[in-house]
């Protein structure tokens, strides 16, 4: 049995324990060399697990040979002239007992220390045998190697020279979804005025006291990036055209972020697409016409981007670089990845760091993450870590109730910084867009979204909830200060929501003003924006 891996990734030691059933093979892809024959004889018979990015998940469970000997036999067959950026067959990893799969793409990123020669540097690649594919921030270099990225990371993690050698590991991203204006007074987590079951009065975000206060609903100044899965941009709510700044789908690598189909969508079965982006996107940004739903900051405008599903370091540089270089404000994140223990590397760090604080002409994007919908502490090691909801430049959000309480799914922990109203036990659901229209799937037609539109008059959903929805209730409201008072940077709309949230819940279970469930309290836009107003008066005066 081939032993567990401790390699330092980020600021965490990071175990990964090699799969004794699983490896990983290169899809056959039109723009990829096809393994040879007898490189695929190796694996015939194998049972698929799942595909992830370039590569097949598949068990060797049942074949004679273990995971490590397949893995050799498949490589050895394969074209032997194979240039090194060709994918090869590898070892599947795992981070916790949890059975989520984690592929080293043989991408290395490297930081050699300031005193080390030119000449040494050098001669550890040639040595290794590493080809050198570009630079990344100030510092490193991205290299990729024939040998195991992640046995080769162990190693070079012990050389004087070296000051961070981590493997890029594609993993399972994961939606925060829970399974499952002439609306404006049924959108209770707007302005909650306990007028049916399962509504408290007064448990809401005060989004529509805010506007009263501003006497407007934000500005189009402002633009909120949602980076998700797919988005219905014709939607009423969410269009017009106009309104959309620079789209961008990071899966396919083109600029058609629409929602995609993956079987029926029946009351029986009803996730049938990527149905969750247009919720998403609604709930922040939800415009206002007087039809249908409005979102928090329905004047700000859109940047609509469809994610990659299999995260790696090259997808969250591109992402988050693509949001800070196009000029968005916020950037509001309803996903996580799919592993109960996942910290960020240091490429995933630095990218998120970047678009954070060097967005923005320097005053920092605004990044607001889902906490989760696992009910577990976040950073919790060696049992649970959430590396993006813990990043310290990010708001991470937990959720609760239409009655004030935690929802019963919410993640928790110390890096929680508020909480905003979602669904829950005891509580109701969000109303929000929903993907219009039908679609052809085996020859019968289907409603897409998550309620089927013949019951909805204004295609929306009152299905939707999750920290997927208390986080793009927090972005919008970042858009709403930011509408006041552009000159905020990120660190000060963070201080401004968390000195303003009004405290919910057992007043025991806040510590010098935080609790691990609530954060600093229950988002409050009506005081976040007298704060920003009171401050502008301020500066005025001086």
């Amino acid at each position: 049995m081939t032993k567990a891996k401790t390699i330092k990734y980020g600021d965490e030691d990071l175990v990964l324990t090699p799969s004794e059933t699983l490896v990983a093979i290169p899809n056959t892809a039109p723009n990829q060399a096809i393994p040879a024959t007898a490189a695929m004889a190796e694996v015939s018979g194998a049972e698929e697990v799942v595909r992830l990015g370039p590569y097949r998940i598949i068990s060797v469970a049942a074949a004679p040979q273990n995971a490590e000997v397949t893995v050799s036999r498949f490589n050895a067959a394969a074209t032997s002239n194979a240039p090194l950026n060709q994918q090869k067959a590898t070892r599947v990893y795992h981070t916790s007992d949890d059975g989520v799969p984690f592929v080293p793409s043989g991408e290395i990123y490297l930081e050699f220390n300031d005193d080390v020669a030119i000449d040494i540097v050098n001669g550890l690649l040639q040595e290794h045998g590493l080809e050198v594919l570009k630079e990344s921030g100030e510092k490193g270099v991205v290299v990729r190697g024939i040998k195991d990225a992640v046995q080769l990371c162990a190693e070079l993690q012990q050389l004087d020279s070296v000051a961070v050698a981590e493997p890029e590991l594609i993993t399972a991203g994961q939606l925060r979804l829970i399974p499952a204006d002439a609306l404006l007074e049924e959108q209770w987590h707007l302005e909650n005025k306990g007028n049916a079951v399962g509504l408290e009065a007064g448990a809401d975000s005060r989004v529509v006291a805010a506007w009263k206060k501003l006497g407007n609903a934000g500005s189009s100044n402002v633009v909120v990036a949602v980076i998700d899965d797919g988005f219905d941009v014709g939607h009423p709510d969410l269009g017009p055209a106009s309104r959309i700044v620079a789209p961008f789908n990071f899966e396919n690598g083109n600029t058609n972020v629409s929602p995609q189909v993956s079987g029926p969508n029946t009351l029986n079965a009803p996730y049938g697409g990527d149905w969750h982006g247009t919720a998403c996107a609604g709930v922040a940004i939800g415009r206002s016409d007087s039809d249908g739903i409005v979102g928090a900051a329905p004047n700000s405008r859109f940047m609509p981007l469809r994610w990659n599903p299999f995260i790696t370091d090259n997808y969250i540089e591109d992402s988050f670089g693509h949001a800070k270089d196009n000029g968005a404000d916020i950037v509001s994140c309803s996903w996580g990845v799919a592993a109960n223990v996942f910290p960020l590397s240091t490429r995933m760090k630095n990218a998120i760091a970047d678009c954070a604080r060097n967005g923005r002409g320097g005053r920092g994007c605004v990044i607001c993450f889902a906490a989760g919908n696992s009910n577990h502490d976040i950073n919790n090691p060696p049992l649970t870590l959430d590396g993006f909801a813990i990043h310290p430049d990010v708001i991470a959000v937990a959720a609760s109730t239409s009655v004030d309480t935690k929802a019963n799914y919410s993640s928790f922990g110390d890096e929680v910084s508020v909480c905003a109203p979602s669904s829950g036990a005891g509580g109701r659901g969000v109303l929000t867009a929903d993907v219009r229209g039908q679609y052809s799937y085996q020859g019968n037609q289907y409603f897409s979204g998550y309620a089927p539109s013949e019951f909805t008059k204004y295609n929306t959903t009152y299905l939707f909830g999750g920290t997927s929805s208390s986080c793009p209730l927090v972005a919008g409201i970042c858009a709403l200060m930011l509408s006041v008072d552009p000159s905020l940077t990120s660190i000060e709309v963070k201080q401004i929501l968390e000195t303003t949230a009004r405290k919910i819940g057992d007043p025991n279970s806040y510590v010098n003003g935080h609790s691990i469930y609530f954060g600093y309290g229950c988002i409050n836009a009506e005081a976040a924006i007298d704060a920003v107003l009171v401050r502008n008066e301020t500066k005025n005066i001086t």
